[in-house]
């Protein structure tokens, strides 16, 4: 019984000690100035990952699913056991439009459960999150992809389509030297944000570039800024 106080315990600690996942963007929010002249709508993403929450065991690590489950673990060298919350596709794609509205490269852009919520917006992005696997096997890469369709309105044009995402073996110093579940917590955040803040850069560099108005137009935009100079500004900030 004296032996299986401390595996009790930890159990307590293991779900007691849980956070949900907010994302933050790298750089503060973009300051007035020119954009380009087009409205956004992002819509919910699907759920388009395997059918799974979790493979693998305590003793060779685990592959989770996080659109599907929570992140629960247990450090065997520190004993610091967490639980960092799910990330599911909708929250991928809500914390998009935030970093594209926080960016300026667009005259507005909002989160939207479905397409037909789309009012005036000349774009639209839908997509699904098609892999967000965290894994705690050895060498083993995470995985984290989209699958984008961004539309032009009111024509309903396909401009783009295609995968973006990351693929690669975590840094392996996220638990050493915690000795509580929250620090722990807070490094798997601090890595998902990085994560996602490079998936999201990639997409609105995608975006600029196809966007912006070809050489006959830049007599439409401000004389000050040429359609090259808009595009170097906006990128300046990744």
């Amino acid at each position: 019984m004296k032996r299986l106080l401390p595996l009790f315990v930890s159990l307590l600690w293991l779900y007691g000690c849980s956070s949900g996942f907010v994302y933050q963007r790298r750089e503060a929010p973009a300051q007035d100035g020119p954009k380009l002249p087009l409205k956004v709508a992002v819509v919910a993403f699907e759920d388009g990952t395997e059918d799974f929450t979790s493979r693998g065991n305590l003793f060779s690590g685990y592959v989770f699913n996080l659109a599907k489950t929570d992140i629960n673990g247990l450090s065997l060298n520190t004993g610091a056991a967490f639980s960092v919350s799910s990330l599911p596709a909708a929250q991928w794609s809500r914390a998009l439009a935030e970093d594209m509205a926080a960016s300026g490269a667009f005259r507005s852009v909002k989160f939207v459960f479905g397409p037909s919520e789309a009012t005036d917006e000349e774009i639209v992005v839908e997509g699904a999150l098609t892999k967000a696997c965290f894994t705690t096997i050895k060498d083993k890469p995470d995985e984290f992809v989209l699958h984008l369709k961004v539309r032009r309105m009111p024509e309903n044009t396909i401009i783009r389509e295609g995968d973006v995402g990351r693929s690669g073996v975590r840094p392996r110093d996220l638990k050493s030297g915690c000795i509580i579940g929250s620090c722990v917590i807070e490094r798997i955040h601090g890595y998902l944000n990085g994560v996602m803040q490079g998936i999201f850069a990639d997409i609105r560099r995608d975006l600029v570039l196809a966007l912006a108005p070809p050489p006959e137009k830049k007599r439409d935009l401000p004389a000050q800024e040429s359609p090259e100079e808009v595009i170097k500004r906006i990128l300046g900030k990744q």
